[in-house]
C-alpha cells in the first residue's frame, strides 16, 4: 500500500513538473491530479508516526522545482506557475499537518 501511494505521488509530480521543465506548458488538469495524490497521501499518513523517506523527498522538492520552472516562462504564464507552486505547497502543508 505504502509503495503504491508513493509511486502514484511520484508519477503525478513527474507528470506536472517534467512538461514545465521541458517548456511544454502548464496543464491545469495534471495539477489537480497532483493535488489529489498529495491529499490521498496525507489522508493515508494522518495517523502514522512518519512519512516514507521517498515521499518526503518528493514533497520537499516540489515547490523549488515548480518555482525554478516558472522562470522559463514569461508574464502571465510565469505567474500561473508560481501560483500553482503556492497551491502545491499549501496542499503539502495540509497533508502533513
Amino acid at each position: 500500500m505504502e509503495a503504491d501511494l508513493v509511486g502514484r505521488l511520484e508519477e503525478a509530480a513527474n507528470r506536472f513538473v517534467i512538461p514545465l521543465r521541458m517548456n511544454e506548458g502548464f496543464d491545469e488538469q495534471v495539477l489537480l491530479q497532483l493535488q489529489e495524490e498529495i491529499d490521498r497521501c496525507g489522508a493515508a499518513w494522518r495517523e502514522c508516526t512518519h512519512v516514507p523517506k521517498r515521499a518526503a523527498l518528493i514533497l520537499a522538492e516540489l515547490l523549488p522545482a515548480i518555482e525554478a520552472c516558472a522562470w522559463l516562462y514569461d508574464g502571465n504564464m510565469r505567474q500561473r506557475i508560481q501560483d500553482a507552486g503556492a497551491m502545491v505547497s499549501e496542499a503539502v502543508t495540509a497533508a502533513l499537518d
